[in-house]
């Protein structure tokens, strides 16, 4: 054994590093102890080794402080807390080992991507619940929802009247027509069409889309919704296809006999007795022919002849001037 001479301390409280005269051991201490006989018990904390002269603590990596008793900051790690961390988006840093311990929805190695799409949460664990294609935020979960639907997981449509985003577009579609809760396109209802439904089916068509087609007879028009016959006076049946008087009478009381040609008549009206004319005739009783350049019931289409040709009072076929030849 052999001695050293130290400066002794004021207080006489003695730690690890305070000088003083004594003796050292010549072999290391055993165990948890240091100093003059390996009397003096160890202060250091987590795993840390102490000088069997000094007492000073050897920290272990992570820790640091005179007994080793603290970790290192949030920015550090290692060794004497000497290498700085990596981590990112408000990730916590191991203080031994600079491993990223990532915050709520971020994932990778330095927790510097968020969750993948369909995940959130902590270490990305948990499953988005949103539904109709809504994407959920990667920390909290809530659900974006895509446009024409909403509630907290995008599982509704948007109330009647309302589209797109956050269903805060207001549909502008008329008469009944319904618009669409993601586009806000306009679908009529049977008699009507446009952007916005606001025309009626044109003149001889009606139902969805206008796709049918009038069967009407005897100048009557038909409903634009749902194709009934409107029918003119003197007619009747589901297609106004039949007289009030029977052929070649007319009248209130049926009680008049029709005065038309009726070798070039069509009809005369059950009620006035008009006549109509069949194709090639016109007049009052449809006793004469069509005058030059027109052809037709009644005389009403004009002839599409040119260089001066003459058409075919019944069949609109053109007569040729001379020179001329029809091709």
């Amino acid at each position: 054994m052999y001695c050293m001479r130290q400066k002794q301390q004021p207080d006489k409280t003695w730690r690890p590093g305070n000088q003083s005269s004594f003796c050292l051991n010549p072999l290391p201490c055993e165990g948890d102890f240091w100093g003059p006989h390996c009397t003096n018990r160890c202060q250091c904390r987590n795993g840390a080794k102490c000088n069997p002269i000094t007492g000073t603590c050897a920290c272990t990596e992570g820790y640091h402080g005179w007994r080793c008793d603290e970790h290192c900051d949030a920015l550090h790690y290692g060794k004497d807390c000497l290498l700085e961390c990596s981590c990112e988006n408000g990730a916590t840093c191991h203080h031994q080992s600079g491993e990223c311990l990532c915050a709520p929805g971020y994932t990778g190695s330095y927790c510097e991507e968020p969750c993948p799409p369909g995940k959130h949460g902590s270490l990305c664990e948990q499953r988005c619940p949103c539904q109709n294609g809504g994407s959920c935020h990667h920390v909290s979960g809530l659900c974006s929802c895509p446009p024409g639907w909403m509630g907290p997981v995008c599982a509704q449509p948007c109330p009647f009247g309302l589209f797109g985003v956050e269903c805060l577009e207001e549909c502008v579609c008329r008469n009944g027509g319904l618009c669409d809760h993601i586009s806000g396109q306009c679908q009529c209802t049977a008699g009507f069409i446009g952007d916005r439904c606001q025309e009626q089916c044109p003149l001889g068509a009606y139902g969805p889309q206008c796709a049918h087609k009038c069967d009407c007879q005897n100048g009557a028009r038909c409903f634009h919704t749902n194709g009934a016959c409107l029918c003119d006076e003197g007619y009747k049946g589901p297609s106004c296809q039949d007289r009030y008087c029977p052929p070649g009478i007319y009248g209130l009381l049926c009680d008049r006999d029709c005065p038309c040609n009726s070798t070039n008549t069509i009809s005369c009206h059950p009620l006035s007795g008009e006549c109509l004319c069949a194709a090639g005739w016109t007049g009052l009783f449809c006793n004469d022919t069509c005058s030059s350049g027109y052809f037709g019931e009644s005389c009403r289409e004009l002839c599409r002849c040119d260089n001066g040709a003459d058409c075919d009072g019944e069949s609109g076929a053109c007569i040729c001037a001379p020179g001329f030849i029809a091709r």
